[in-house]
């Protein structure tokens, strides 16, 4: 009753699916269906904390842009089309969880996912759904593709029949893969159209060009030690940004009214005639930058944008005590239809809509976006800073993956183990920028959902449901033939695994298969294949959970999209393994 309960409000939607487990997990407690331990199992499951890390390493892979470096280099393939995009996309996901974990794959994939869909101007939500079903169907082509493979060969191998090769079950997968790829070209893409969903990647903004000059102080220069209020060049149109000391790199610091003019760069902001003639005066020699010179660990550049309750409207930039109370430099200000002399900045009375180009620390400028009422950031200030932090760390993101993958599939360690060293290199080398960064990144509302359901199984088995299922199967199909015993396993390990994991009822399901007085072999791999066959539910695979909240999707989307999808990759897998599995 509880579990019925559980799914009506997963297909009702009046609560989040996440909220839905959580209520029914601790009803299952509160009638003793669960004991306390049972029932927070789920929350130290291994496949819990190794998708919490995979969430980790993504960031990392997409706050460093290399996601979005692979993404345009797939993109070519695509041709422009978004079919071929989707091909190629299925088929690289396919490929990599037939060898590692899937959602390892689908972990490393989504970042791409999402960096694609921006540069092609897609909605992820048409991506992410089918990348998460082809990465299960892309697990059933290998032995160690999914756990339920290694439990059926494990099965097989303490019975007469033998084992599984390693590559047994690839016919089948491949079988698969083509028709999913067909039912998506022919409906799937139709069903789930973006009008279904409630979230789309939003396009980066991009920082409006800014003339940068970088003023060179040599040792012994008369300017060295002044502080920026004895030189004052404000009134003469400069915008002092910052400081960098000679010899030290990635070091740059913002400039206050009190800093000290020392031996390296100066970085200033403003008309280069008026750089120029400044630098003349000073003795100085002048060279023009990149914005990205202000860029650092500790601060960089935010686009904002005035509100039209904002105190800021009808005062000018002198006035609005940015730079003393909130510790910000103003760099550029842009008005629609309209341009705004550099050179008077600082008196230009502000309007509704106006944009402010703002330099200073990350704190500072997180701070400035939070005063809503003041200003409002274009884009949060925290993603700028993550990627502004993280770019310039792409090869060791890189190589983080590749160690990651490696430690997988050649399983050297603990597939956990091997996640969260990837994910604590990714914070260590900066791909990451902090801890904080890292918590922020993992979709708490995903993990809370699988590890709320994880116990399901548990309780099923508790209740006795799992072993009276086992013994109708036996009882009611064992007269009529094998073969319908075959397509009663199939439905009822298909069944389950939508909402139990594919791993558990594969035990529960495999020791009957083998039992039957016929040939195990089909009963065994059919097992091993439909409880991978979970695309009618966000929790049936830890893979659909992890797209579920990223992609926007409700519950009845993964009805709608996976019910026809499982109808027929149920239909041809069956068919497969009676014509490679004879009895």
């Amino acid at each position: 009753m509880i579990l019925t309960i559980m799914i009506i409000g997963f297909i009702g939607g009046w609560l989040r699916a996440d909220l839905v487990a959580l209520i029914g997990l601790l009803l299952l407690v509160l009638t003793n269906q669960l004991t306390p331990v049972e029932a927070m199992a789920g929350f130290s499951n291994s496949v819990v904390l190794m998708i919490a890390g995979l969430f980790i390493v993504g960031a990392g892979l997409f706050h460093t842009g290399l996601a979005e470096r692979l993404g345009a280099a797939l993109i070519p393939f695509a041709k422009g089309s978004e079919v071929r995009l989707f091909l190629v996309l299925m088929v690289t996901v396919t490929l990599l969880s037939s060898l590692m974990s899937n959602t390892g794959t689908v972990a490393l994939l989504i970042p791409v996912v999402l960096a694609m869909s921006r540069q092609m101007g897609t909605s992820p939500a048409k991506l992410l759904m089918p990348l998460a079903f082809f990465s299960s169907i892309g697990g059933t082509m290998t032995l160690i593709g999914t756990p339920p493979n290694l439990v059926a060969a494990e099965t097989l191998r303490n019975t007469s029949a033998g084992t599984l090769g390693f590559f047994a079950l690839l016919p089948i997968g491949l079988v698969m893969a083509v028709v999913g790829l067909f039912y998506f070209y022919v409906i799937g893409n139709r069903l789930l159209g973006t009008s279904d969903v409630r979230a789309a990647a939003m396009p980066r903004l991009a920082v409006p060009h800014v003339s940068l000059f970088a003023l060179s102080l040599s040792k012994g220069h008369p300017l060295i030690g002044r502080t920026l209020r004895d030189v004052n060049w404000s009134r003469d149109g400069l915008i002092v940004v910052g400081e960098q000391e000679k010899s030290v790199t990635h070091r740059f610091v913002t400039a206050r009214a009190e800093t000290r003019l020392i031996e390296g760069k100066v970085y200033v902001s403003g008309a280069e005639a008026d750089v120029r003639r400044i630098a003349g005066r000073e003795g100085v020699a002048v060279e023009q930058v990149d914005l990205k010179a202000v860029y650092g660990k500790a601060g960089g550049v935010a686009v904002f944008t005035i509100p039209t309750d904002s105190p800021f409207v009808g005062r000018c930039l002198s006035d609005s005590h940015l730079r003393n109370e909130y510790r910000l430099n103003v760099l550029q200000v842009i008005r629609p239809n309209e341009e705004i002399a550099l050179t008077r900045l600082k008196d230009v009375p502000l309007e509704r809509g106006d944009m402010l180009v703002a330099q200073g620390e990350w704190d500072d400028l997180e701070r400035a976006g939070d005063e809503t009422a003041l200003l409002l950031a274009n884009e949060r200030v925290t993603d700028v800073a993550n990627r502004a932090v993280s770019e310039r760390h792409q090869l060791a993101a890189g190589l983080i993956m590749l160690m990651m993958v490696a430690l997988l599939v050649f399983e050297w360690v603990d597939p956990t183990v091997a996640v969260w060293l990837a994910a604590l290199a990714m914070v260590l080398t900066g791909a990451v920028r902090h801890m904080d960064v890292a918590y922020e990144s993992i979709q708490w509302s995903s993990l809370l959902l699988i590890a709320a359901m994880i116990p399901v199984g548990q309780a099923l088995d508790n209740a006795g449901i799992m072993t009276w299922l086992v013994t109708w199967i036996s009882d009611s199909f064992g007269q009529a033939g094998p073969v319908w015993v075959l397509v009663a396993i199939f439905l009822a390990t298909m069944g389950l695994s939508q909402i139990i994991s594919n791993t558990a009822t594969a035990v529960l399901f495999a020791p009957l298969a083998a039992a039957l007085q016929v040939s195990p072999v089909p009963f065994v791999v059919a097992v091993a294949i439909a409880a991978s066959l979970a695309f009618m539910t966000p929790f049936g695979s830890p893979t659909n959970a992890m797209v579920f909240g990223i992609g926007g999707y409700r519950f009845f989307d993964f009805v709608k999209v996976g019910l026809p999808l499982q109808v027929v990759t149920a239909v041809i897998a069956i068919f497969t393994i009676l014509l490679i599995f004879p009895f």
